[in-house]
């Protein structure tokens, strides 16, 4: 499953070394320590694409993990710190993320 496809699946979880640039293969979920403050690119999926993704912040500090709209001129759409989860969405060229305490 992808961040392209209208249904939910996929897991990855990684610590980053740099900033991280998702594509539409990669998967929906999304458990990121970023050991820092790093950026976060979001695929674009085109002008009548649909996705979502989750992205977890599981930092162990306080970090920040910056989202980028890789549709939109990367403009910041979410910022999650440590324990913070983002639930974003893509429709019609543009990603919305809600940003919110991850349980």
């Amino acid at each position: 499953m992808s961040i392209g496809a209208p249904q939910y699946g996929g897991f990855n979880a990684q610590t980053l070394s740099d900033h991280l640039v998702l594509t539409a293969g990669d998967d929906a979920y999304q458990a990121i320590d970023p050991d820092g403050a790093k950026n976060v690119t979001l695929p674009d999926l085109g002008s009548s694409g649909r996705g979502m993704l989750v992205l977890d912040n599981t930092a162990s500090t306080t970090e920040i993990i910056t989202i980028k709209d890789g549709a939109n001129s990367s403009a910041v759409i979410g910022t999650p710190t440590q324990h913070q989860s983002a639930v974003c969405h893509y429709s019609e060229g543009t990603w919305v993320c809600v940003v919110g305490a991850a349980n």
